[in-house]
C-alpha cells in the first residue's frame, strides 16, 4: 500500500511548524488580542434617541446636589439636576414650563406674531424662544450637552410641535401633557429633537459669541 504524502494524520515537519508559528506572530502583531474589559463608549455616542440612553457612562451613583440615587439616569428624579451639565443646572419645573407656554402665546398676540417671529429667530441660536429668554430657560441638545442651535430650535418649534399638534387634535390633547409623567420632563417634541428644557438664570450655558473679525489694515 502506497503511503499518501498529503495524509492529514502525518506529523508536520519542523519547517512547517516554524512557518505557522511565524505567521501567527505576524497576525498577532497586526491585530493584538484584547486584554482586560472593553472600554465603555462615550455617553454622547450611545443608543437610541431616548434621553435615558444618554446618561453618562461614568455617572455618579448619587446626585451631587441633593444626594438622591441617580445611577443610570440622565437627570436626578428628586431635584432635577442634569448629570451631564454643571452643578446647579436643573430641569425646568412643570409650573415654569406651563408659565412659559402662557407667556409665549401672550407675546405672540401682543406682537401680532410677526414681532415674536423676528425675536425668536434672533434668540434661537442661544437655545431660547422669547418667553424662555424672559424666564431664563434654555433648550439643551442632549448628545452634545450644550444649548440647541438655530436649526434644531427651528425643527423643535415649528416642525416637531406641528406634528404633535396634529396628533393632539385627534387624541384629546393628551400629548401636550407628556412631561407630567416623563422621567426627564420632556414633551414629545423634545423627544423628537433630542432636547431638554433647563433653567439657566445665570446664563452659564449661553453659547459664546464668535470673535469679531479684524479688519485688514
Amino acid at each position: 500500500m502506497t503511503e499518501n504524502p498529503h495524509d492529514p494524520a502525518e506529523p508536520k515537519s519542523a519547517e512547517q511548524k516554524k512557518a505557522e508559528q511565524k505567521k501567527a506572530e505576524q497576525k498577532n502583531a497586526e491585530h493584538p488580542p484584547r486584554t482586560g474589559p472593553r472600554p465603555a463608549p462615550r455617553w454622547s455616542q450611545r443608543g437610541p434617541a431616548s434621553a435615558r440612553a444618554y446618561a453618562p457612562v461614568a455617572a455618579p451613583t448619587v446626585c451631587p446636589v441633593c444626594g438622591g440615587p441617580v445611577e443610570g439616569e440622565l437627570t436626578c428624579q428628586f431635584c432635577g439636576q442634569v448629570m451631564v451639565l454643571p452643578h446647579g443646572i436643573h430641569l425646568s419645573t412643570v409650573g415654569l414650563r406651563f408659565g412659559g407656554f402662557l407667556l409665549e402665546n401672550l407675546l405672540m398676540i401682543c406682537t401680532l406674531y410677526i414681532g415674536w417671529l423676528i425675536w425668536a429667530f434672533l434668540v434661537f441660536p442661544r437655545g431660547q424662544t422669547p418667553a424662555k429668554q424672559l424666564l431664563h430657560m434654555r433648550v439643551i441638545y442632549i448628545p452634545e450637552a450644550r444649548a440647541a442651535r438655530w436649526w434644531r430650535m427651528f425643527f423643535r418649534e415649528f416642525i416637531a410641535k406641528g406634528i404633535i399638534g396634529l396628533l393632539a387634535s385627534v387624541t384629546l390633547l393628551i400629548p401636550y401633557f407628556w412631561l407630567l409623567w416623563d422621567r426627564n420632563r420632556q414633551e414629545l417634541w423634545d423627544k423628537m429633537a433630542t432636547t431638554l428644557v433647563i433653567t439657566d438664570p445665570e446664563d452659564r450655558l449661553r453659547p459664546p459669541r464668535p470673535p469679531a473679525a479684524s479688519l485688514p489694515e
